[in-house]
């Protein structure tokens, strides 16, 4: 059902796909591909698909509206969505993004940034492709934005005029609330809410890094920031989080930082991990002091070698 729905040549592989024992393949014409995977073991009805951005970009809205209705409606979920906006105008270059986010202008979720420039040997002269991506790949939301023209002349298609891509990828909850979004919002305000999306992410504003927090937000947006995003809404994530458990944190810390914990303990003994203790309690936030008012845990982890 999901290969008719999705449509095209499918093909069995010899081999798995992300862990599922069966998969198949789907190699679109637009260069674009598909992998379904199945048969975990105990999850006989459990079907993982991914599908590149070549191949549901070029499905008419109606149908990537009818596809996350059916994901809702058999209890699936999204865990990952790529959503992009196309700058066709030149409000901005990639180049003028970068000069921004380095000039402290970035008022963003994110912590980092990172910019890249490919170039031919002759250098600066002759600039191949230039991207800045906001955030990490690891993180449930991540946004890049790149000279789509370089990209498609790299590939032999002539495109005339500027074109640069503002393209966000959300993963788990992220994802699925996109999913949900999708599959309920008016055709007509898609395009409303993907913006609402970018905005909700980051925004440039006349400002500095050194600026106090409360005056980065509220400082005036810049003119070519403006005129990309005119007319449009803000819309937020409100993702429903609950408090974990403090014998939940006791097993990820023990899992995930046990080994390092014991390698520095050899290391440099335990009076750096006491010096490390005490300075990470005056930087508590709430959620902190959350932890300390559960009761114990049923059963103590112990850090100890093995």
């Amino acid at each position: 059902e999901i290969q008719q729905r999705v449509a095209g040549d499918w093909m069995e592989l010899e081999k798995g796909f992300n862990g599922y024992p069966r998969a198949w393949l789907y190699l679109s014409t637009g260069g674009g591909s598909g992998r379904m995977g199945t048969g975990m073991p105990h999850r006989a009805r459990e079907v993982h698909v991914s599908l590149s951005g070549e191949i549901v970009s070029a499905w008419e809205p109606e149908k990537v509206q009818a596809i996350c209705r059916w994901i809702n409606e058999l209890k699936g979920h999204g865990t990952r969505v790529d959503v992009a906006l196309d700058d066709r105008i030149g409000h901005a270059t990639v180049s003028q993004v970068i000069a921004a986010a380095d000039a402290g202008q970035a008022v963003m979720r994110w912590r980092t940034y990172d910019a890249k420039r490919r170039c031919s040997y002759k250098g600066q002269d002759d600039i191949q492709g230039e991207m800045v991506s906001f955030g990490s790949r690891q993180s449930e939301s991540y946004l890049r934005v790149y000279d789509k023209r370089m990209e498609a002349a790299g590939k032999g298609d002539v495109v005339d005029g500027p074109w640069v891509r503002w393209e966000l990828e959300f993963k788990k909850d992220r994802a699925q609330l996109c999913v949900d979004l999708f599959a309920h919002l008016p055709l007509d305000e898609w395009r409303e809410f993907t913006v609402g999306l970018l905005k909700s992410c980051i925004s440039f504003r006349d400002t500095t890094a050194d600026s106090p927090a409360w005056e980065r937000c509220r400082s005036s947006e810049l003119p070519w920031w403006k005129a990309l995003t005119e007319g449009f809404t803000r819309c937020r994530f409100h993702v429903a989080t609950t408090d974990r458990k403090l014998e939940e944190v006791l097993a990820w810390f023990s899992q995930a930082m046990g080994p390092t914990i014991a390698a520095i303990y050899c290391a440099v003994g335990p009076e750096w991990i006491d010096k490390v203790i005490q300075s990470g309690s005056s930087r508590w936030k709430p959620h902190h002091y959350q932890l300390m008012k559960k009761q114990k845990p049923k059963r103590p982890y112990l850090l100890k070698a093995t």
